[in-house]
């Protein structure tokens, strides 16, 4: 039986095509709304967007009222970090009331993006729009961030004045530039490698993507850039064993060397030539393990990192220390071991769809980044991470209908000749 004789999963619409459309433009321009406004990190113009696009959720999910969501284990575990926040922020006796409702409002959030994905991308077409609308978007961003870098401005778009020496496209930080690159270069990658013939535009644009995060000077950007590129390069190989993939290899190497080469990475081998790659993040580390060893089931609240942090600093050369530099040992001291946990299992669900689809690799890059660094405080880089999340989870769901659809069509024809025999 052709997979085309099984029923596709019924799409949640309203009445006409203007929902099918508004669900995927509304997320889309409120994850390229957070890119654009990340800027020095403020908290209005996040929280302008976040109320936005909840309203959007609402009003998609709600109408109408009897629709069936479908619920993935990974969203499950955000709307879980949630409602432990709230629990936590209500009847803790650790917690900045403040702070606390801050931290809900994010995850519930997240919860929301990875939920409301879910929904949308159960149609394979509207999903490979949005994938490359996105590589659209992240390249216009790369060449934003190389523009600005060579004209030595630290204003953004050359409007907008930082109070920091230099930016990144629309980041202050360059390793959230880089974080936010590593989620759509494996995209970029599996577009212009992943069919019977190499895309050259494609090529191109993921070997500009690799040139704009070695030249951002971010360590374990361009590590991780470079371990997807391989990455791709061997999982695109082990499914499509043909000529064309080499040579389409080795223009992707070779146009990414021109490019890194071109941009420059002098700022990158600097760092490198340091004797102490952790020196800060090393006596950071210590200190949240030591705020993890005394509050680890409870956490010490939600978005209270940074107060708490100053009780077991090691170390105080004037510098603000305004995250843990480590995501996974701040959700740990925040919310406990409990809390953290369920982020793990949601970083471990993803690995195997992440794999399968190719161009979810760069769900797993940011996971591992967040481990020197913090790419989930903003937005601007996770709410993309979210949104692939939740359409790793509807291809999942996708395919498991299929496959029982297919299982149950064959025990009826099963039956059906048993009982005319």
């Amino acid at each position: 039986m052709a997979v085309a004789d099984v029923d596709a999963p019924v799409k949640l619409n309203l009445p006409g095509r203007i929902r099918e459309k508004i669900g995927p433009i509304g997320l889309y321009a409120a994850l390229a709304a957070y890119t654009l406004f990340t800027l020095d990190g403020g908290d209005i113009a996040p929280r302008i967007v976040s109320a936005i696009l909840l309203v959007l959720t609402a009003c998609y999910l709600g109408i109408p009222f009897q629709q069936r969501l479908v619920f993935r284990l990974p969203v499950i575990c955000l709307f879980g970090m949630a409602c432990y926040g709230v629990a936590q922020t209500l009847w803790s006796s650790q917690k900045i009331v403040y702070n606390g409702w801050t931290g809900v409002l994010f995850w519930f959030t997240a919860a929301s993006i990875g939920l409301l994905a879910t929904q949308l991308f159960q149609d394979r077409d509207t999903a490979a729009r949005f994938r490359i609308a996105f590589v659209v978007f992240g390249s216009a961003v790369c060449l934003l961030d190389l523009l600005e870098q060579g004209s030595h401005t630290n204003k953004y778009y050359w409007l907008v004045a930082s109070r920091y020496h230099s930016v990144y496209g629309p980041f202050s930080y360059w390793n959230n530039f880089a974080q936010f690159v590593e989620l759509f270069l494996p995209i970029t990658l599996w577009l212009g490698l992943g069919g019977r013939k190499p895309v050259v535009p494609y090529i191109l644009l993921s070997a500009l993507q690799i040139g704009a995060v070695v030249a951002s000077g971010s360590r374990a950007g361009a590590f991780l850039a470079i371990v997807e590129l391989i990455t791709v390069l061997v999982l695109v190989y082990l499914q499509n064993r043909n000529k064309a993939l080499l040579y389409g290899a080795a223009l992707a190497l070779g146009l990414s060397l021109v490019f890194v080469y071109a941009a420059g990475f002098d700022t990158l081998l600097g760092k490198l030539q340091q004797n102490d790659q952790l020196s800060v993040r090393r006596d950071i580390n210590k200190s949240s393990l030591a705020m993890i060893r005394q509050r680890p089931l409870t956490g010490w609240g939600l978005e209270t990192y940074v107060p708490v942090y100053r009780m077991f600093a090691r170390y105080d050369d004037g510098t603000y220390v305004n995250r843990a530099h480590n995501d996974w040992l701040q959700w740990t001291a925040e919310g406990g071991i409990f809390f953290a946990g369920l982020m793990l299992v949601a970083f471990v669900w993803s690995i195997r769809p992440a794999i399968r689809s190719v161009w979810g690799v760069g769900v797993i890059a940011v996971c591992l980044h967040a481990l020197v660094d913090y790419p989930f405080a903003r937005f601007g880089v996770c709410g993309w991470y979210f949104a692939l999340i939740g359409m790793l989870a509807a291809q999942t769901a996708v395919k498991r209908t299929v496959e029982q659809q297919l299982k149950a069509r064959g025990s009826r024809r099963f039956l059906y000749r048993r009982t005319a025999a």
